[in-house]
């Protein structure tokens, strides 16, 4: 598989068996990740908070695999915000030192307590998370 295409025979829900149906998978893949770039350029994340179920209800990936992947996909998405945050001035670079020191650090026991939970635990964590952060944002 290359790198930069979609594997659509290897997706669960995307299984393909035709040209058109191959071409209709990589237009809805394309789809989605121009609303995950949106979001995740105009809010300055989220973008993954998006990934995970489009990957999970669309694609039959389970939790551990949406999650993985979501940082796979987030990555080069979130250096490309970075670049243009950076040219257009909008970082507090007094921040940005003691922030990535913790970033870094709960990346490493994020990623190493992925292996070990379940995907009905991860699910439910996930999941309530963005309950609870949408509700804060309505009510503030």
């Amino acid at each position: 598989m290359n790198y930069f295409s979609i594997d659509v025979e290897n997706v669960a829900k995307f299984k393909t068996k035709t040209k058109k149906e191959k071409d209709k998978a990589r237009f809805v893949a394309v789809l989605f990740g121009l609303a995950i770039g949106t979001v995740n350029g105009l809010f300055g994340a989220g973008g993954g908070m998006l990934v995970v179920p489009v990957l999970t209800y669309f694609y039959g990936f389970d939790a551990k695999k949406s999650h993985a992947t979501a940082i796979m996909i987030i990555l080069p998405l979130c250096a490309v915000s970075a670049v243009i945050y950076g040219v257009l001035g909008t970082y507090d670079y007094a921040s940005f030192p003691p922030i990535i020191v913790g970033v870094i650090a709960g990346g490493i026991v994020g990623a190493t307590a992925l292996k070990k939970a379940g995907d009905t635990f991860l699910r439910f964590l996930f999941y309530g998370l963005m309950l609870l952060a949408g509700l804060k944002m309505i009510v503030g």
